[in-house]
Parts: structure tokens; sequence; C-alpha cells
């Protein structure tokens, strides 16, 4: 019986740091995580209107409060006039962020650079030439922690992009999203 005690009292012991850096504490320096989102573009441009956005992410983080992001969106808002009229919009994009530890909820604030890929589109077909664009992004949101490993978000965006001939691509962006740790 002292055997089996001592045993399992020794396989207690020398498990405990595996177990312990197994729940640590996320996000820490050299964490990854991948994230995906949905929610609404809200165009600057005069005559368009809100349109579905889509994202997703990888992110690294470089120390626990700072992280590199990189990611793509997709858009589609619409004319106000004609609501076949589109115009997808397409980002690829690196951002930095840093967050603020607050226990479960962590506040963070980023800002980024990105390439626009814009189509304009009537009734899903392409119409016209397609421009590619450069612009910049500011961040703000907060994620909640439900586990040590996953969260969920929500954040806003504004994105400041070149303009194409007359269409100006710059826009607000709401979305809610779930991010999940390793």
């Amino acid at each position: 019986m002292r055997t089996h005690l001592l045993t399992l009292g020794l396989a207690t012991i020398l498990g405990l740091p595996a177990m312990a850096a197994a729940q640590e504490r996320m996000p820490h320096k050299d964490a990854g995580a991948v994230a995906g989102e949905v929610g609404v573009f809200l165009p600057r441009q005069d005559g368009m209107t809100t349109g579905p956005q889509l994202g997703g992410f990888y992110e690294y983080y470089l120390t626990a409060r700072n992280s590199l992001r990189v990611g793509g969106e997709w858009s589609n808002p619409r004319q106000e006039e004609n609501s076949d009229a589109r115009m997808r919009q397409i980002k690829v994009g690196v951002d930095l962020i840093h967050n603020w530890e607050g226990g479960t909820i962590h506040p963070f604030v980023g800002a980024g650079i990105g390439t626009y890929f814009l189509q304009p589109r009537v009734n899903g077909e392409n119409q016209g030439d397609s421009a590619t664009k450069v612009g910049g992004t500011l961040i703000g949101g907060v994620e909640a922690f439900t586990s040590n490993t996953f969260s969920v978000k929500g954040e806003a965006r504004y994105n400041v992009v070149q303009k194409s001939g007359d269409y100006n691509p710059s826009g607000l962006t709401l979305v809610f999203g779930v991010k999940s740790y390793f």
C-alpha cells in the first residue's frame, strides 16, 4: 500500500509542471491564435449602404500584451439606388495589436496596413476593371475569455483606403467573432 501511495504521490508531483504548462494563462509570449468573425461594413462612399463582412486571421503573440495579426476580410456593400449593384472589397493585411489584462476581459487597440482588392459587381457578375489599393486600419475592441484557450470578441475597425476613381472604399467595420488559442 505504501508503495502505491508513494508512486501516486511521485507521479502527481512530477505531473504538476506539465499540468501547469497546459493551463498557462493566454495569451503569453509565443502563443498563437486563430479567429473567425462576421459583421457589417458601413462604407463612407455616398450612395452606398451597409454590406456583410466576413473575416479571419492568425495572431502571433510577441509578448503577452503585443501581437502581430495576419488576416483577410471580405465585404460587399451595395448601392442605395440599385440593390443589385455592389462593390466587393477584399483586404489582406497585417496589424499590430496591444491588449490589456483584465482577468477574463481583455480590451485591445491596434493599427495596421493592407492591400484592398476592389471589384464592382451587378447581379453577381464582375463589371468593369478591378482595382488594387493600399490602406490603413485603426482597431479597437474587447475580448471575453470563456475558457483558458477560447474567447468571444467584439471589434470596431476604421479602414482608410486610397480612392479608386470616384469611389471611396474607406469605412467602418463592426464585427463579432470567436478566437481559439494554442
